[in-house]
């Protein structure tokens, strides 16, 4: 059976073994620096996305009213947006209103490739 290194040393410890040793315990540990460096190329927080430009112009691109009543949930397939609604009646106005709210998230910057809204109520 595999156990992890800490498991692995706590056995030690319990026998009066010495702790194994492996190249990654030898390594000095990375700083927090180089890690957030790191983090921000992975995940490419740096660079706009359309996520965080529906959020910040959430209000804009429903209106005042709507806007509090319905909340972004995610891009699916970089293509379709999905909001959530508080009632049916709020998804049937949206659903009538659905060109219009497209016509104003393809004018945000980086939203182009969102072709489709998907209303959840």
């Amino acid at each position: 059976m595999k156990f992890s290194k800490s498991a692995e040393d706590m056995i030690a410890d319990f026998r009066g073994l010495p702790h194994t040793v492996t190249a990654s315990s030898r390594k000095d540990p990375a700083t927090l620096d180089s890690l957030l460096v790191l983090l921000q190329e992975q995940y490419k927080l740096e660079k706009p996305t359309p996520e965080r430009t529906l959020v910040e112009n959430w209000e804009k691109v429903f209106g005042s009213k709507l806007a509090a009543r319905c909340h972004p949930v995610r891009i699916k397939d970089e293509h379709t947006l999905i909001v959530s609604v508080t009632n049916q009646t709020l998804r049937s106005e949206l659903q009538f209103q659905k060109r219009a709210v497209l016509k104003r998230i393809h004018g945000l910057e980086n939203c182009g490739d969102i072709k489709d809204i998907v209303i959840r109520s």
